[in-house]
C-alpha cells in the first residue's frame, strides 16, 4: 500500500550540454549528454522513492522498444516504487524530450510523442490507503477525472503548474505548486503574489510559487504568507527540479512537519537536484537535511 500516488508523464530524457542554443549560422557543440528518467510523475516518484517513501506511479503508457526497457530498468532500482500500474505496449513509442541545457542551467526542449501516446486511466483502487496523489496536467480529460477521485477518496491532490483561477482542477487541488516563470508567461506584468493569493481564494488551496534563485512564496491554507529563500548554488541544469520540489514537499507532510519546515526541505532538495546531472543518484534525507537547515522561513 502506497503513501503517495504520481500520477502524469514518464518516459526518458535526454539531457544534452551545450555552451548555447544552435541557431542557423552558429552551431553549437555539445560537452556532455546523457540519458534518464524523464516526466514529472516519473521524477517525482523517485525522489520519493530514494527517500523510502512507499510510492505507485501510473500515467501514460510506455513502448515495448529500447527506450521503454530501458526506463523499467532505471525505475526498478527504487524498491518502494510500485511499477504495477505502469503499461506497456508494443506499438507504442516511449515519450522522452531532447532537451538543450545552456550554462545557466535553463533549456530548450523538444517534445517528442507525449501528446499522441496513450493514457492509462488512474484507478481507484491504488488511492487506497494513500495520503497524496502527484498530479501533472499535461495530459487530457484523465487528470481532472484523477483530481475527482482522489477528493472522493479523502487523497489530497498536489498539482503542478495550475495557474488559471478558472482551471476545473483548481477546486479538487489540495496544494498547488507553481513555477513563478510559467505565471508570468501566462500573465504578463501580473504580480505572482497577488496571483496566488486569486487561486488561494477560489478554495482555500495552499499555493506554493517557486521562482528559481528568488524566494519561495507561500500561502498557507488559512492565508498566511511566507517565503523562503533558496541557498545560493552553481546550478548546472534546472530540468525537473520543481518535479523535485514537489517530492521534498510531500515528504516533510508525511513525516508530519509543519508547513514552513516542508518548504525548507523542498527548497533544498530542489536545488541540489539543479545542482546534479547525473541520472538517478538520489541524496539521502540527512543530506537534504543538512542544507534545509540552513533555510528560514521569512
Amino acid at each position: 500500500m502506497s503513501e503517495v500516488v504520481c500520477y502524469g508523464e514518464l518516459g526518458v530524457d535526454n539531457i544534452i550540454i551545450v555552451p548555447h542554443v544552435p541557431t542557423p549560422e552558429k552551431a553549437a557543440f555539445p560537452t556532455a549528454e546523457i540519458y534518464r528518467v524523464g516526466g514529472a510523475a516519473a521524477n517525482t516518484a523517485i525522489w520519493l522513492a530514494g527517500w523510502g517513501v512507499r510510492v505507485t506511479l501510473s500515467g501514460n503508457v510506455i513502448g515495448g522498444d529500447d527506450l521503454g526497457r530501458q526506463l523499467l530498468s532505471w525505475l526498478r532500482l527504487f524498491p518502494t516504487l510500485d511499477l504495477d500500474a505502469v503499461e506497456r505496449r508494443a506499438g507504442v513509442a516511449t515519450p522522452f524530450c531532447r532537451i538543450l541545457v545552456t550554462p545557466d542551467a535553463e533549456r530548450s526542449i523538444l517534445v517528442y510523442w507525449y501528446p499522441k501516446t496513450p493514457r492509462t486511466p488512474l484507478c481507484r483502487q491504488l488511492l487506497d490507503g494513500a495520503r497524496f496523489l502527484a498530479l501533472d496536467l499535461y495530459g487530457g480529460e484523465e487528470r481532472l477525472a484523477a483530481a475527482r477521485m482522489a477528493r472522493e477518496a479523502g487523497v489530497t491532490t498536489v498539482v503542478s503548474d495550475v495557474v488559471f483561477a478558472d482551471h476545473p482542477v483548481l477546486p479538487f487541488t489540495g496544494i498547488a505548486a507553481n513555477s513563478a516563470a510559467y505565471v508570468r508567461e501566462c500573465f504578463p506584468g501580473v504580480d505572482v503574489r497577488h496571483h496566488a493569493l486569486s487561486l488561494h481564494a477560489v478554495n482555500g488551496a495552499i499555493i506554493v510559487t517557486t521562482d528559481g534563485p528568488n524566494p519561495v512564496r507561500v500561502v498557507s491554507r488559512d492565508g498566511k504568507e511566507f517565503a523562503v529563500r533558496p541557498p545560493v548554488i552553481s546550478a548546472v541544469d534546472a530540468t525537473g527540479a520543481g518535479d523535485v520540489f514537489r517530492a521534498g514537499l510531500l515528504y516533510g507532510l508525511l513525516q508530519g512537519w509543519p508547513l514552513p519546515r516542508c518548504v525548507c526541505w523542498a527548497t533544498a532538495a530542489g536545488a541540489m537536484k539543479a545542482q546534479r546531472l547525473e541520472g538517478h543518484a538520489v541524496p539521502s534525507p540527512d543530506e537534504v537535511e543538512a542544507l534545509a537547515s540552513t533555510l528560514e522561513p521569512e
